[in-house]
C-alpha cells in the first residue's frame, strides 16, 4: 500500500527537524549539563549550610545545658560542680557583672571579662541576648557568652565580687554575664566531618559530570562516525554503479576518437584533441573515484619524507621552497598514495591565486615521533561558506575541479595514523597541515 503524500510529507519534515536538532544540540547539552552541576554544586552547599547549621544549634544547646547542670551541682558542692564539669567537657564557668568583674569563677576563666570579645561577637552579627561564641578550631576551644539576669535566688555571700587582695566588697549590681568555656572537638570533628563529605559529594558530582561529558562527546563522535560511514556506504554503491557505467561510453568513445581522427583532415584534429581531454579527465576520475573505495592504507613502506616531498615539488612549473629542521625523517606510508596526497596539497597551493605568484612553502618538523608537513601559499584563502565542506566528495569551487581529491587524501593520511587540517594562513593565504607517526 503506497504511503499517502501528507504522510510522507509529515516525515520528511519531522527528518529535517531532527537533522536540524542534531546539529544544534551541542550547546543546549553543554548549557544543560553545566546548569546541573552548578544546581547540584548549590545543594551540596545548601545541604552543607543545613548541617553546620544543625552543629551549631546542637552546641548552644549544650552549652546552656552544661552550665545548667555546672551551676546546680555547685549549689551543692564545689567538688560535685567540678565533676560534672569534667563529664561535660567544660574546662570553666563564670558569672559576672555588665562591667565584667567575675562574682563567680570555677574552672579556667579570667578574672574580669574580656568585654572585647562581646563586641567582637555584635560586630559579627550575633545577639549576645541568644549567646555569642567564639570559636578557635586551632586549639578546639570554645568560649560562650550571653547577656541575662538570673531570675533565681542568689546566696549573695557565696557571688559577693572579690579584689585580688581576697577582701570582699558590696556588689554594684547584679549577675549579668555568663561565661563558659569548653573543649569544641565534638563540635569541630562533626563540622570538619561535614565539610570533607561536601567536598566529596562535590567532587564526585565533578566526576558525574564529565563522565557524562565523556560519554556524551564519544557517543557524538561515533554518531557522526557512523553517519560519515553511511555516506560513504552509499557513495560507494553510487560510485560503483556509475564508474561501471561511465567506463564502457569513454573506451567506445575513445576509439571512436582515434577512428576519426584517422579517417578526418587535419584541420578537425585540434576538435579532436578536446575531445580526448575530456575523456581523459573523466577517466581519471573514474578511477580516483575507484581509488577512493579501495584500501586506503595500501602497501605501506618506510619513505624518507624530505627527499620525497622534495622530488615532487620540482614536478611544478612554481618554484616550491620546502625547508626542515631534520635532513632525515621516515614514515611508513604507501608510496603511490603518499604522492597522491602532497601532489594533490601543493597542486592546490599553486592554483590558489590567478595573475600572481602563490610563494608556495612547504615546512617539514619532526618532533616527538611526530612529523607535520605544512603546505602554505599567499593565495586568495578559504570562502567561510565553504570551509565545513572542504572535504566532502565531490564538492568543489573550481571549473576544472573534481572535488575528490582532498577527500581521497584525507582518507589515505587517516588511514595511517594521522590527520589532514586545512585552516586559513596568518596574513592571507592557506595552510594544509599534515601530521603523521614518523621513526
Amino acid at each position: 500500500m503506497k504511503t499517502p503524500k501528507v504522510l510522507q510529507d509529515a516525515q520528511k519534515n519531522i527528518k529535517l527537524r531532527w537533522k536540524f536538532i542534531e546539529g544544534k544540540e551541542r550547546p543546549f547539552v553543554y548549557v544543560g549539563l553545566i546548569l546541573a552541576f552548578v544546581l547540584s554544586v548549590a545543594f551540596i552547599f545548601i545541604i552543607y549550610d543545613g548541617i553546620s547549621e544543625k552543629y551549631l544549634l546542637q552546641m548552644k544547646f549544650d552549652s546552656e545545658k552544661s552550665f545548667n547542670s555546672i551551676y546546680m551541682a555547685l549549689s551543692d558542692s564545689t567538688s560535685k560542680a567540678l565533676s560534672v564539669m569534667d563529664d561535660e567537657g567544660v574546662k570553666g564557668i563564670g558569672i559576672y557583672s555588665s562591667s565584667g568583674s567575675a562574682y563567680q569563677r570555677l574552672g579556667e576563666v579570667p578574672l574580669t571579662l574580656p568585654l572585647s570579645k562581646l563586641a567582637q561577637g555584635r560586630r559579627t552579627g550575633q545577639d549576645s541576648t541568644l549567646g555569642i561564641y567564639m570559636m578557635d578550631e586551632s586549639t578546639n576551644e570554645i568560649e560562650y557568652f550571653r547577656l541575662s539576669r538570673l531570675n533565681v535566688v542568689l546566696e549573695l555571700g557565696n557571688i559577693a565580687p572579690s579584689d585580688p587582695r581576697g577582701n570582699q566588697t558590696p556588689y554594684p549590681d547584679l549577675p549579668d554575664i555568663i561565661y563558659v568555656k569548653f573543649d569544641g572537638s565534638t563540635y569541630f570533628n562533626s563540622l570538619r566531618r561535614a565539610r570533607i563529605l561536601s567536598i566529596a559529594g562535590m567532587g564526585l558530582m565533578l566526576l558525574i559530570f564529565l563522565m557524562i561529558l565523556s560519554i556524551y562527546n564519544n557517543n557524538r563522535k561515533y554518531r557522526l562516525q557512523l553517519q560519515k560511514n553511511e555516506s560513504l556506504a552509499k557513495l560507494g554503491a553510487a560510485a560503483r554503479t556509475l564508474t561501471h557505467e561511465i567506463k564502457n561510453p569513454l573506451s567506445a568513445m575513445t576509439i571512436q576518437s582515434a577512428l576519426m581522427r584517422k579517417l578526418m583532415p587535419e584541420e578537425f584534429h585540434q576538435d579532436l584533441d578536446v575531445i580526448d581531454h575530456e575523456i581523459s579527465r573523466l577517466t581519471s576520475l573514474t578511477n580516483r573515484v575507484s581509488e577512493f573505495l579501495k584500501n586506503p592504507a595500501g602497501e605501506p613502506k618506510d619513505i624518507e619524507i624530505v627527499s620525497f616531498i622534495r622530488d615532487i615539488s620540482r614536478l611544478f612549473k612554481q618554484n616550491i621552497k620546502v625547508q626542515t629542521d631534520t635532513p632525515e625523517i621516515v614514515v611508513n606510508f604507501d608510496e603511490d598514495r603518499a604522492r597522491s596526497v602532497f601532489e594533490n596539497l601543493m597542486k592546490n597551493a599553486t592554483e590558489s591565486c590567478e595573475g600572481r605568484d602563490p610563494e608556495v612553502e612547504v615546512d617539514i618538523r619532526a618532533k616527538h615521533k611526530t612529523v607535520t608537513i605544512l603546505v602554505m601559499d599567499r593565495g586568495d584563502g578559504l570562502p567561510q561558506e565553504t570551509k565545513a565542506k572542504l572535504f566532502d566528495p565531490f564538492f568543489t569551487t573550481k571549473i576544472h575541479g573534481s572535488g575528490i581529491g582532498l577527500s581521497i587524501s584525507k582518507q589515505f593520511v587517516e588511514a595511517r595514523g594521522g590527520t589532514l587540517k586545512i585552516y586559513d594562513r596568518e596574513n592571507g593565504g592557506t595552510v594544509a597541515e599534515v601530521s603523521l607517526p614518523c621513526k
